[in-house]
Order: structure tokens, then C-alpha cells, then sequence
């Protein structure tokens, strides 16, 4: 009998817990209460909560697919949630180092406005951006693909190939500035930062190229430096005699 009752002192009932697993389980129970939700997935985040200008949270998983899809879009580029533009400093350790070294060469290629993509036509790398012609002396500087496929040396200033041995003068040829004339004739204008030719949008003069230059069709200026209309010239007359343009 007393062997019983001793054993019924010093051996816990079945099912008792230990303070320190009771204490365990409240503390997950509250991290799941508090853990933030991932505004992409929509999934509670667990790891590392990354917090946008805006206020929104991502996991790393889902920061590095926005980044990784605007370093292949450009329409996609910079990374923004609600319009607010995030920082590379603020998630560069989320990051997986092929997403982190695709986005910070489509950064400088994306963010600038002059660019110089290497002459042959089946490689198109991105080089530079496009050197000052203003400052330009006899000999415009010139710049090789780094693709050991291509090496291809580019003028900068024409951005024409240049071929070895072979005396190059910065003119365009006979067919590439025929075809420009044609493309003018035809609607199109040619963006003043990169060169490309653009289709003119039916009754509107504003111009946006695929390189984010936005410029005035007529007079090929800066959007909204210039004192041209901005829409089509077609007079219309109202019932007080008063001329005006049409815009639809």
C-alpha cells in the first residue's frame, strides 16, 4: 500500500505537460497569430518578412520572382508595389545570386536612355550607354562584345559595326537611311535617345519608347518642353464662330 501511494506522489498523471513545453506551444501559437502575410502568395510568411515602402510584406521566395521578372521586362522594371518603387538595398540579401547579377546589368542597361546594343543582329548585347557626340573627336570610341561567341567591335557614336582592317567613317548607309525616310514618310518617328523607330499612336503626338524616352512626334523634344499641340491639327468651329483642335 505504501509503495502505491509513493508512486502516486513522484509519477506525473498521463497527459500533464511540462511548464516549459506548455510555454513552447503558446509561443508558436502567438507567431502564427503575428506572422505577416505575403502580399503575392497570400500565404503566412515564415522566414524572413520583407517590408516594401508601401507597407506590404513578401517572402523571399516571391521578392526574388518580382525581381528576377523585372530584369527580363522592362515594362516591369523598376519593382514596384502600389506605384512605390522598391529598393535593390533593401532586399539585396533576399536575393539569389543569378537574380541579383541579371538585375543589377538590366539596371544600368534599363535606366539609361542612350544605349548602345552591339552591332551584330543576332547577338544585340547590351554595351553601353551611347557616347556625347558633341565631345566627339576624329576617332569616335568603339567597344567589343564581351560574348566570346561574338566579339563584334561597334562604333558608338553610329553604332555600326566596325570591321578589322577596313577604314570606318561614321555615316549610315545608303539603305539604313533610306529605309528611315521610309519609316518617317510611313508615321514613324525615331526616338532621340536610342535611335529606334516608333510608331506614331493615331492622333496623339506623345512618343514613349521601349527605352522610357517620351518626346514631342513634331519636334522631336522632350514630352512637355515643347510648345506644339499634342493632339492632331484638325479645326473644328463651334456655334460662336471659335476655332479650335479637335481631341476627340
Amino acid at each position: 500500500m505504501r509503495q502505491a501511494i509513493h508512486r502516486l506522489k513522484v509519477e506525473p498523471r498521463l497527459g500533464s505537460r511540462s511548464p516549459t513545453k506548455a510555454m513552447s506551444r503558446f509561443t508558436e501559437g502567438l507567431s502564427r497569430r503575428l506572422a505577416k502575410e505575403c502580399v503575392t502568395c497570400m500565404e503566412r510568411i515564415d522566414g524572413a518578412e520583407i517590408r516594401t515602402p508601401c507597407g506590404h510584406y513578401y517572402d523571399e521566395q516571391c521578392i526574388d520572382q518580382l525581381f528576377d521578372a523585372a530584369s527580363k521586362d522592362e515594362a516591369l522594371f523598376p519593382p514596384t508595389c502600389c506605384g512605390k518603387r522598391i529598393p535593390l538595398a533593401s532586399v539585396r540579401d533576399h536575393l539569389s545570386p543569378t537574380t541579383l547579377a541579371s538585375f543589377e546589368d538590366k539596371r544600368r542597361e534599363f535606366g539609361s536612355q542612350r544605349r548602345v546594343y552591339c552591332a551584330k543582329a543576332s547577338c544585340s548585347r547590351f554595351l553601353s550607354v551611347q557616347y556625347d557626340s558633341t565631345r566627339l573627336t576624329m576617332s569616335a570610341p568603339r567597344l567589343r562584345c564581351p560574348d566570346p561567341e561574338c566579339g563584334t567591335v561597334t562604333c558608338m557614336r553610329c553604332k555600326l559595326e566596325v570591321k578589322e582592317g577596313v577604314h570606318h567613317r561614321c555615316d549610315k548607309d545608303v539603305e539604313d537611311v533610306n529605309a528611315l525616310e521610309l519609316g518617317e514618310r510611313s508615321g514613324w518617328a525615331r526616338c532621340p535617345g536610342c535611335e529606334t523607330m516608333i510608331e506614331l499612336n493615331q492622333g496623339c503626338y506623345h512618343m514613349t519608347c521601349r527605352c522610357k524616352m517620351e518626346f514631342c512626334y513634331l519636334c522631336k523634344k522632350q514630352w512637355k518642353t515643347c510648345s506644339c499641340p499634342r493632339w492632331e491639327d484638325i479645326e473644328q468651329t463651334n456655334d460662336n464662330g471659335w476655332e479650335g483642335i479637335a481631341s476627340d
